[in-house]
Order: C-alpha cells, then sequence, then structure tokens
C-alpha cells in the first residue's frame, strides 16, 4: 500500500463527519453556482427589457425585483459564509485527530523499537517525524483531497449550467480546463520534490542545533563557539534555500494559472461580446458567464494549491511510514508468556552479540556465567570490554546474536517483554530525572505506587536524608534534567526510581564513577541496603563496589576471561590483579 493510502486510513473512524463535510461541499457548490443570478435578474430584467422566463419573476414590478436581487446577494454570501465557518470548523477537526491518531501510533511504535534502532538513527530526525511529518494526515485529507473533491464538484456544476445556456460560451470556458491541469501536472511534480528536500534539511538543521545546545560546555570550554556557528549556519541557508526555491516554484505556479485565467477570461469577453451584438445572449447571459470564469479562478487555485498539498505531504506521509514499517529488533515472540513467581537466577549460556551497525564484529563472544538469586554480581573491564552489552542483554534491550540467557531456566525471548521489565530495576550511569515532583520522579518507575511505598524506596535508596531538607521535602519540584540537585543526589533518586518496583533484578550501570568520596558512600550504602533479596548486577570502575560484590566478571575485548571472588582474582595475577595493581579501580582510600 502506497504511503498515501496508508495515512488515508486515518480518516476510517471518521467517515461521519467527513459525510457531514460532503453534505456541506454540496451547499457550497449550489450557492456559489446561484451567486451571479441576482445581477443577471438586475442587468436583464430590472435595467433592460429582456424576460426571464419565469412568470412570477416576469410579473414582478421593477423596483420591487431589484429589492428582491439585492436581498437575494446578501443571503446568498452570508449563507456561503455560515456554510464555510461550519465547514472548516468541521473538517479541521477531523484533521487534528486524524494527527493525533497518527501521532499516538508512531510513539506507540517508536516505543516498541530496540535501542539498536535508536542508535542507526539521529533523535532529533525521529522527533521531526513525530512533530511535523504527522501533519501528513491532516494536509492529504483535508487539505488536500477535500478540496479537491470540492473543486471539481463545483467546477462540474457551473460547466453544465454554461452548456445549458450556450454551447460557444461553455467550450471557451473548457477549453481552458486542459491548458490549467497541464501546467498544474508540471510544476507540481517539481514541488513534491522541493517540498522532500525542504523536509531533510530542515530536520538536518534542528539535529545540528540540537547538537550545539547539548555541547555547549564542551563548545565554550574549546572556543569552538564561531566553528559551530558555521556550521549550523550552513545547515540553516541549505533549509533556507530549499524554502526559498518551494516559495519561488509555487509563486510561479500561481501566475501561470493566473495568465491562462485570463486567456479565458479575454476569450469569453470577445466571443460573448459579439454574440451579444448579434443578440443571440443577452448582457446577463455575458455576466454569468464571466462571473462562473472569474470564480473558476477559485476552484482552479484550490485545485493546484491542493495538488500541491498533496505532493507535499506525499513527503511527510513517506517519513512516516517508513518509521511504521520498521520491524523492531526485540519483540514479543509468538507463545511468550507472563512470569509467575521469580527467583532471579540469571543464566548466560554461549552467549554471542553483535551490534547490526558493526558488520558483524562480535561485542560478546560466547560468555558463559550464572548469577545465584539474591547475590551481587561485578562486571568489571577496560572501557568498551562489553559490560554494558551484557547488562543490557537482561531486559532485552537487545536480543544475543547466538546462545540464551535464561531467567530462572526459562530463555528470555519466552517471556512476555513487558512482564519481564517489570521485574527489573535499572539505574543508568547518567542519572536522568524528569520535570515533575521528587515522588512523581522516583514513582515514574511504578504510577501506581503509593506514598508509603515511595518513602520506602527514598530511604532504601538514601534520598529521604536531602529530601526532607527541601522546602516542599518530596513534592519539591524538579527542574529539567536534575537541575537543582546534586549529580550524587539525581543518582539517588534512580536507584529509589528503581527500588520502588521491588525488582527481583537491579542492574546498576557504573551507578558511582562520577561520584566524589563522601557521595560515593552514601550511593553505595543504599547499594547495600537495596540488594538485600534479589540479584544485583552492577556495572564498577569503583573499587568499594567491586570489594561488596559476591562475585567478578572481568571481561576484555567482549569474552569473559575471568570470574571469582575479589580476593581469588585479586591473588591470581590476572588482568583484573593488573587492573587492581595499576589502580584502575578507583577509590579515595587506596592504599
Amino acid at each position: 500500500m502506497s504511503p498515501t493510502r496508508r495515512i488515508l486510513r486515518y480518516l476510517r473512524p471518521h467517515w461521519a463527519g467527513f459525510g457531514l463535510a460532503l453534505v456541506f461541499v454540496g451547499l457550497q457548490t449550489a450557492f456559489e453556482v446561484a451567486k451571479p443570478w441576482p445581477l443577471k435578474v438586475i442587468v436583464d430584467r430590472v435595467l433592460g427589457a429582456e424576460t426571464l422566463g419565469s412568470t412570477w419573476l416576469d410579473s414582478v414590478d421593477k423596483p420591487r425585483l431589484l429589492l428582491f436581487a439585492c436581498v437575494a446577494v446578501v443571503l446568498i454570501q452570508g449563507t456561503l459564509s455560515a456554510i464555510a465557518l461550519l465547514h472548516n470548523a468541521l473538517t479541521v477537526g477531523i484533521g487534528q485527530r486524524m494527527v493525533s491518531d497518527l501521532r499516538a501510533d508512531m510513539l506507540t511504535h517508536l516505543y516498541g523499537q530496540s535501542l539498536g534502532f535508536f542508535g542507526r538513527r539521529p533523535g532529533t530526525d525521529l522527533a521531526y517525524r513525530v512533530t511535523f511529518d504527522t501533519y501528513a494526515a491532516q494536509s492529504l485529507a483535508i487539505n488536500g483531497f477535500l478540496p479537491l473533491l470540492s473543486a471539481g464538484v463545483l467546477i462540474a456544476v457551473m460547466g453544465y449550467v454554461m452548456l445549458r445556456m450556450n454551447l460557444v460560451l461553455a467550450a471557451i470556458f473548457f477549453a481552458i480546463c486542459p491548458l490549467l491541469f497541464l501546467v498544474t501536472r508540471i510544476i507540481s511534480k517539481r514541488i513534491a520534490r522541493i517540498a522532500t528536500e525542504m523536509s531533510e534539511r530542515e530536520s538536518h538543521l534542528l539535529e545540528e542545533a540540537q547538537r550545539d545546545v547539548d555541547a555547549i560546555q564542551v563548545v565554550k570550554a574549546f572556543t569552538a563557539e564561531a566553528d559551530e556557528r558555521a556550521q549550523v549556519m550552513r545547515a540553516s541557508a541549505r533549509a533556507l534555500a530549499s524554502a526559498f526555491r518551494l516559495y519561488f516554484v509555487q509563486t510561479g505556479y500561481a501566475g501561470a494559472v493566473s495568465v491562462v485565467l485570463a486567456l479565458g477570461t479575454a476569450g469569453v469577453l470577445y466571443a460573448g461580446g459579439l454574440l451579444a451584438l448579434a443578440g443571440t445572449v443577452t448582457v446577463g447571459d455575458l455576466l454569468v458567464f464571466v462571473s462562473y470564469l472569474a470564480a473558476l479562478y477559485a476552484p482552479i487555485d484550490s485545485v493546484s494549491r491542493a495538488l500541491s498539498v498533496v505532493h507535499e505531504s506525499s513527503a511527510g506521509a513517506r517519513r512516516v511510514v517508513e518509521v511504521l514499517d520498521s520491524e523492531p529488533d526485540v519483540r514479543d515472540t509468538r507463545g511468550a508468556q507472563d512470569l509467575g513467581s521469580v527467583q532471579g537466577a540469571v543464566r548466560f549460556e554461549g552467549v554471542s552479540f553483535a551490534y547490526p551497525s558493526q558488520a558483524g564484529a562480535l561485542a560478546l563472544e560466547d560468555i558463559d556465567f550464572e548469577a545465584e538469586p539474591g547475590s551481587l554480581v561485578a562486571l568489571v573491564g577496560p572501557s568498551g570490554a562489553g559490560k554494558s552489552t551484557l547488562a543490557s542483554l537482561i531486559p532485552r534491550f537487545f536480543d544475543p546474536t547466538a546462545g540464551q540467557v535464561l531467567l530462572d531456566g526459562t530463555d528470555l525471548r519466552k517471556i512476555r517483554l513487558q512482564s519481564l521489565r517489570s521485574r527489573i530495576g535499572f539505574v543508568p550511569q547518567s542519572p536522568l530525572l524528569f520535570p515533575l515532583s521528587l515522588a512523581d520522579n522516583i514513582r515514574y518507575g511504578r504510577p501506581e505506587a503509593s506514598d508509603e511505598d515511595v518513602r520506602r524506596a527514598a530511604d532504601l535508596a538514601g534520598v529521604t536524608s536531602f529530601a526532607e531538607q527541601l522546602p516542599d521535602g518530596f513534592e519539591t519540584f524538579v527542574g529539567g534534567e536534575g537541575r537543582g540537585f546534586s549529580h550524587g543526589e539525581a543518582q539517588r533518586v534512580t536507584i529509589a526510581r528503581a527500588l520502588v518496583r521491588n525488582p527481583r533484578i537491579l542492574i546498576l550501570d557504573e551507578p558511582t564513577s562520577a561520584l566524589d568520596a563522601e557521595t560515593e558512600a552514601l550511593v553505595v550504602a543504599g547499594i547495600e541496603r537495596a540488594r538485600a533479596d534479589r540479584t544485583t548486577l552492577v556495572i564498577a570502575h569503583r573499587l568499594s563496589t567491586v570489594q561488596r560484590a559476591d562475585h567478578l566478571l572481568v571481561l576484555d575485548s567482549g569474552r569473559l576471561v575471568e570470574h571469582g571472588t575479589f580476593a581469588s582474582l585479586r591473588d591470581a595475577g590476572g588482568l583484573f590483579a593488573r587492573l587492581h595493581r595499576h589502580a584502575l579501580f578507583y577509590a579515595e582510600d587506596r592504599p
């Protein structure tokens, strides 16, 4: 199915409203066709001596008929304005609901993608597609195909009336239509190409600007403001150039339509003038034809604009459908089951993994280990050894390329994702807080959690000690990205967020790597309290964390090269001993 047809499917739930919009189209057409007839009555019957073929109208005296015609002009225009108002309110509402439905589906689809999907696409581009490209639903249905239908009906009805009035003048009217549509067809294709280019360049500009804002500290530290500004301005210039080209082509298109309509008007005036001199048509008939020809500009312009909108929106529709058609790397398999009671035994059996973007190079190779329920397992090794990758396989952010990961003896791929992740608490290396209250940031891990549940998790993570000193306690609003909190405080909040779910498995990705010794001690104490009765895996660079682990897994270049207790690995003379000896574990109190 084409992207355009796919997007138009979002019109289905709104067919009743769309049907009413079509009724309004019919009413608008009837009143538009009637607009020039009061003028014909005034010219032919009131000012002239022509009969109108109506016994009732021909019997009315001229002053009263003039009044009737003037009142009719006001009533017709007033009714048209009222219909247009109701029609626009109805169609805009339908269009906005279509956009909302499409955005909801896009977000649902994006949330179902694995982390690898987001790693392959710039976040700003995805945000642009969700925010702006989804307007394709409204543009195609309400600003595209509905105006095309409206204009087509109006042109057809006007044409029929003119054929009944005079074949010669109607022939001139219809003669310009093929020329108008030829102009439309040629230029609209060019508009579509430029519109696609403009969307891509605006998305790139947004990406560049967002990257600069996110990296402002580094930009300032390295005095790279001028270079970054130049880079953003180059992207801006490309986007503006595409916008200018689109505006130029659209303006030229409107001018070409105006010239064609002027040719038609001149033809009708010349031929109609000759026919009027010969007595074949009345002056009122000629005025009706000229009025219809002038009125033809609106539907033809509507056709041209609608076709332009359809082509422009098709570009957005393709970008939306590209996301909707992307298959998630990780999904629920057929027959996947919900978890029952969980003990928390985690086992890796011959696990290898390669990121799709790395052309088959293994990030993990042939990993075998088991974490007993309730144990604290530390993952250690040099940067890039595969520690975070290994941990990410447990909540199924990725699936193994080979081998299997088991929870209590069950392959994770046989467990429904939502059920699996609801039993796992995850604490990222960089604490991310949301612009909510402190309590709601903790409750984010379990929205239905009571205040008592929140307080219990905060006590375990060591949040209560500083929360009670805040002006509004747990109701204190947290600024975007945790502004107003230290790194250590924010990290403890993320631990509380994980603990409020009461997970059977807790994963901590270098939770103390950026902390000073005092703050580290507070966070480590929180981890110690949190690990009770649950299996905990911690990616560690701190000696204080490693020493407390029941079992250590030492990784190097994606392979598990050592495993054992802290004491046994320290004395074994292997990689861990070298890391320890060369102070590659950080601790303020190291001898």
